[in-house]
């Protein structure tokens, strides 16, 4: 049986369609997820956190799916990258996202703009560094630019009055446009053509810096907080990460392989939620640190 969170957000996301963001009180939330007043305030203090995390949860899933594909994979392969770009814009369709994204923009709140804008900023700065990784050192100065165009296209593009007549998958799409990219980056380079200023953007993202400690008492945190309903293996997982961890020189492509099954065993767990938060520090620490 769900936890009464995520029936709280189910109700929620359905409503946001249906209905649209601005006209669904959270009354009405209350009433199609049958939980008191209480109960929703309990967990949200507001729709608008409901539909913030919503949309955090599928930014969070995106995050750990891309990690996760990079797994003894060269970071340089056109193919790897394509496939993350396209897992977003599955995750969005799958969930049915995107008119919750209209709703929010026709509702003009300026705290959910805000939220908006910098996951915005965010998908653009990891494109960026993406595109540096698959092309080279020397595209940095042009790599914003180049990610900015890039989802442009990829929005105009599957647009459904665009490929009214024509089915074509993710990969394809974005595969498309990535030999578009590819054609025209080193001109950018030799003519110095760009129109975006790194520093300026900086000012939009901050990054979390992410210790070795943080995460351990994270991982304790969780261990501690569902003891008592972690299964053998579960609790297998964690307490060899742990362990790994806690070694002076942590072995990568370990902890590389063991995350990669941990995120698979807990997927279906009602705590999968909390222990995305934490995977995805165990990856970036990994990433930043080994």
């Amino acid at each position: 049986m769900l936890n009464k969170k995520r029936k709280v957000l189910i109700a929620a996301q359905h409503l946001f369609i249906e209905k649209g963001f601005t006209d669904t009180s959270v009354q009405d939330i209350i009433d199609e997820a049958k939980i008191s007043k209480g109960t929703f305030y309990n967990y949200f203090s507001s729709k608008n956190e409901c539909v913030i995390e919503i949309l955090e949860n599928a930014r969070e899933e995106t995050a750990l799916k891309r990690r996760e594909l990079l797994v003894y994979q060269d970071i340089s392969d056109q193919r790897i990258l394509i496939e993350q770009i396209s897992i977003r814009m599955k995750i969005y369709r799958d969930r049915n996202l995107m008119p919750i994204f209209v709703a929010i923009f026709q509702a003009q709140d300026s705290g959910l703009s805000e939220f908006i804008k910098k996951n915005h900023y965010e998908e653009i700065k990891w494109l960026a560094e993406r595109l540096v990784d698959v092309f080279g050192k020397q595209t940095k100065k042009v790599s914003l630019d180049c990610a900015v165009l890039m989802l442009g296209m990829i929005q105009q593009i599957q647009h459904p009055w665009t490929l009214k007549s024509k089915q074509i998958s993710m990969e394809e799409l974005v595969g498309f446009i990535m030999r578009r990219v590819e054609s025209m980056i080193d001109s950018m380079i030799d003519t110095n053509d760009s129109l975006i200023d790194p520093h300026r953007f900086e000012n939009f993202y901050e990054d979390v810096e992410i210790t070795k400690k943080h995460v351990l008492d994270q991982l304790k945190s969780f261990k501690q907080q569902y003891l008592d309903e972690l299964k053998e293996n579960e609790l297998q997982h964690i307490e060899f990460i742990l362990e790994e961890l806690s070694l002076k020189k942590p072995r990568k492509y370990i902890l590389e392989a063991v995350i990669h099954s941990f995120s698979d065993t807990f997927k279906k767990t009602s705590y999968h939620k909390q222990l995305t938060e934490v995977t995805a520090n165990v990856w970036k620490l990994i990433d930043e640190t080994y």
